[in-house]
């Protein structure tokens, strides 16, 4: 068994003997990883519980009743469907209740391979992750730059760094192995600027891009889409039938040393010197805005400063 799945239940996870463990799945999923899973979990003394659902039609859509139901009454929940949906209404109420909760969406096997992103120690790159969602807490002002042409700006007075580190030991931790980040939600129409993403729009087709897509923010929305792979964002937008999904909901940058730009979304999300951008939902990253979902947007080589200081540039911190 590789690597990965031992790291992530008894490092990230911290699987209990006898608790049941609920593993979401629809047909996207990888079947291998299911059954590694499985069979990892029943030798930990703990309770595998597959659950398999529809696949679901855009990002952070809700699942079934009867799924929301069994994540509330599980010890833990590994996300394994092919489409994230761990901004979801239902997420928050399984965490709220206690629940131990790890969003996977779309890994392949391959992801936990023996020197993956999952094989990380993710303890010690936790440091990093936290160090920078403090100086994010800080902060007033933001901009965020690439080589690729990235320049965009705006306000995060008052809005707390968020860090996912991918360890959820205990009751009610919401984690996104192997995606180790930092960021918070904008300030709401504060924003301004041009995001060049030149790796992935993530669940939006097959990643990585082949050429990049532009995105042009005013005012914390978006006003603009450039690109010969622009339909892709353009296609999804048109999906959710929701104008709140022009907003400004995240910017965040990632610390997976291990990970790269693939095209596994969580891994590319998960890379060192990647930053993303989303658009729609910031409910759970600390915003106000509760769209039908929430669009992540990667980009390459990325430099935040924060204040006019820099903080971390293509992975490097300052």
């Amino acid at each position: 068994m590789p690597a990965g799945f031992a790291n992530v239940l008894d490092r990230c996870l911290g699987v209990r003997a006898g608790e049941q463990v609920l593993l979401l799945t629809d047909a996207g999923t990888d079947p291998e990883v299911v059954e590694a899973f499985e069979e990892a979990v029943a030798h930990r003394a703990a309770v595998p519980v597959v659950s398999r659902m529809p696949v679901p039609d855009l990002p952070g859509q809700e699942p079934p009743g009867t799924v929301a139901a069994a994540m509330r009454s599980a010890g833990a929940v590994i996300e394994l469907t092919s489409l994230f949906i761990g901004s979801s209404a239902a997420r928050r109420e399984a965490t709220a209740a206690g629940v131990r909760y790890l969003a996977m969406p779309g890994v392949r096997l391959d992801t936990f391979r023996e020197d993956g992103p999952l094989a990380v120690d993710f303890d010690e790159i936790r440091g990093d992750a936290e160090r920078v969602g403090a100086a994010w807490s800080r902060a007033e002002e933001y901009r965020l730059t690439t080589p690729a042409g990235t320049d965009l700006s705006g306000s995060v007075a008052g809005r707390p760094g968020r860090v996912l580190h991918g360890l959820a030991r205990e009751p009610g931790d919401y984690m996104a192995p192997p995606d180790i980040e930092a960021g918070t939600a904008p300030v709401e129409r504060s924003s301004s600027g041009v995001v060049v993403i030149d790796a992935d729009l993530l669940f939006m087709g097959t990643g990585p891009l082949p050429s990049p897509v532009a995105i042009h923010i005013r005012d914390g929305g978006l006003a603009g889409i450039e690109g010969n792979e622009a339909g892709r964002l353009r296609e999804m937008l048109d999906r959710c039938a929701d104008p709140l999904m022009a907003n400004l909901a995240e910017v965040s940058v990632a610390f997976n040393p291990n990970g790269r730009v693939c095209g596994v979304a969580m891994e590319t999300e998960s890379s060192r010197g990647t930053a993303h951008v989303a658009l729609g939902n910031s409910i759970a990253y600390g915003g106000t805005v509760d769209a039908v979902a929430h669009l992540d947007c990667v980009m390459r080589d990325a430099t935040l400063e924060l204040d006019g200081e820099p903080v971390i540039a293509a992975g490097v911190l300052a």
